[in-house]
């Protein structure tokens, strides 16, 4: 695929990385054996990757632990949250 076919087909965005001198020696020359441009191999090279797992957004993850909260009050079984709260706080100390 052409370089500006490949591009305009994503979303992209201009960045600057510092790589080892011998790393950029390789890839310049695979750019140039290959007759395409650094970014479009590295983006090729890692589009064939599984892609990143998101992370959550803050808001997700606080309607995620509302969603635990309640589930927790409405069940049968008695539950400290204070005490709770303490302990993940230890634990996430220790």
């Amino acid at each position: 695929m052409h370089h500006d076919a490949m591009m305009q087909d994503m979303d992209t965005i201009r960045t600057t990385i510092t790589l080892p001198i011998e790393l950029h020696e390789r890839l310049r020359i695979m750019s140039i054996t290959q007759k395409k441009p650094l970014g479009e191999l590295i983006a090729e090279k890692y589009s064939q990757e599984k892609p990143m797992k998101k992370h959550k957004s803050i808001k997700r993850e606080i309607e995620e632990d509302f969603a635990l909260f309640d589930k927790v009050a409405r069940s049968s079984v008695p539950y400290d949250a204070a005490r709770a709260v303490r302990e993940e706080r230890d634990r996430d100390n220790a």
